[in-house]
């Protein structure tokens, strides 16, 4: 079992706040990710500036802050903030729920995330080690260790 079991999966109503705020202030998305979604990943080559077909790979299950450790993915359907369906969202265009891919754990944002999604902080694990796209402050090990 997970020394740590992420907030985002014990409490329901947080990881659904964190999507929320997730779509509005990071662009998470698509909508539908078996849809092509032209706008959604013209953005992001904008944003990243890289060709589409580029953006267009930049997902979560290749982002640096996806978390599918065995022992959360496991967890993931009976917890609580597991139960939440991306149709479920209070959101327009309406989101499509992903069968096939199991959920994992967005570490940035502390939300369940699909595979298939990203948003703006996608970053490459190999490429960024610093975390410099990130936007908010990562506390130093000092902090940490206090």
């Amino acid at each position: 079992m997970a020394d740590l079991i992420p907030v985002c999966l014990t409490y329901a109503e947080l990881n659904l706040q964190n999507h929320l705020t997730t779509i509005k202030y990071a662009a998470l998305g698509p909508a539908d990710p078996r849809q092509p979604s032209t706008a959604y990943w013209q953005n992001k080559a904008l944003l990243w500036a890289v060709p589409d077909g580029v953006a267009r790979t930049r997902l979560c299950m290749n982002c640096a802050h996806y978390n599918n450790d065995p022992e959360i993915v496991a967890i993931i359907p009976a917890s609580p903030g597991g139960q939440l369906k991306a149709s479920e969202l209070p959101v327009d265009p309406p989101w499509a729920d992903i069968q096939g891919m199991p959920a994992a754990v967005c570490n940035r944002w502390s939300i369940t995330c699909s595979a298939l999604r990203t948003c703006d902080d996608w970053e490459d694990p190999n490429t960024d080690p610093d975390n410099a796209n990130v936007k908010f402050v990562t506390p130093s090990k000092e902090d940490s260790e206090s």
